[in-house]
């Protein structure tokens, strides 16, 4: 065996509760690998042969290893000659989707997440405004998406999505990794329950709204590329509740759902 090679021992069940585990320690290196950065979104894991020779352990074991990786959503094992172990580093969606679950189990209220976003994606705004770089990693990036919007006013489907990605990238630049990935994920939900009441609010506001949002949006870059802290929550708080108040109206009380 090589060093720090790993073996299954024993026999009838105890050895198929220690060949578990060795299949569950060799997922834990490779899974620090993935985390770690040391193989990269879009790469692949070794070949089975080559991680065979390094951990002293046999196919099935490494087979196992991958079901258990393949399980958290951090490969996709791809069969035959072309086949490979595809690395996927765990990204706020998929974060949003076991919050997601969590909360169907528990039958959260749809009113009960928009106040956290009401609490939080404001706290994000501030935070924008009080990058020292905000000129460079912020307020471009807010630009564009504005940009994107003012060009599909008409457009309603199109202007949903970018006013979406402007909430994102509040959050996305605001400079704290765990604000990024903790309400990155709350907005990743929030979105996917907008689809249920999307088409009829498409259908209820018109580009004068469009031209009302595009202009919050507009006022809150201004008050992000000042630095002026207060006045970006202060707006965001309010662009946000007032956001809400039509999903509210009508599917406050229904229960998140994945």
């Amino acid at each position: 065996m090589t060093p720090g090679a790993v073996r299954a021992v024993g026999s009838g069940d105890e050895q198929a509760v220690r060949h578990h585990s060795v299949a569950d320690a060799v997922a834990d290196r490779l899974r620090a690998r993935i985390l770690d950065g040391v193989i990269p979104d879009g790469g692949t894991l070794p070949k089975q042969d080559d991680l065979m020779a390094e951990f002293g352990v046999g196919r099935t074991t490494v087979r196992q290893a991958f079901r258990i990786l393949e399980t958290e959503g951090l490969i996709t094992v791809r069969r035959g000659n072309t086949g490979g172990a595809v690395v996927h580093v765990p990204q706020p969606a998929d974060a949003a989707h076991m919050f997601g679950m969590v909360m169907h189990a528990r039958h959260v209220p749809l009113e009960d997440l928009a106040g956290a976003l009401r609490q939080l994606e404001p706290v994000c705004a501030a935070l924008c405004a009080e990058r020292a770089d905000r000129a460079v990693a912020v307020v471009p990036f807010l630009a564009d998406v504005h940009a994107r919007m003012a060009d599909a006013l008409d457009d309603g489907q199109a202007f949903l999505r970018a006013n979406r990605d402007f909430h994102e990238a509040l959050v996305a630049r605001c400079g704290n990794a765990t604000m990024q990935i903790l309400l990155g994920a709350v907005e990743v939900l929030w979105a996917r329950q907008e689809q249920v009441w999307a088409h009829a609010a498409l259908a209820d506001t018109g580009r004068p709204v469009r031209e009302a949002g595009l202009r919050v949006h507009g006022r809150l870059i201004e008050l992000i590329a000042a630095g002026d802290r207060d006045g970006a929550y202060a707006l965001a708080s309010r662009h946000v509740t007032g956001a809400q108040e039509y999903p509210l109206r009508d599917h406050g009380d229904r229960p998140v759902q994945v």
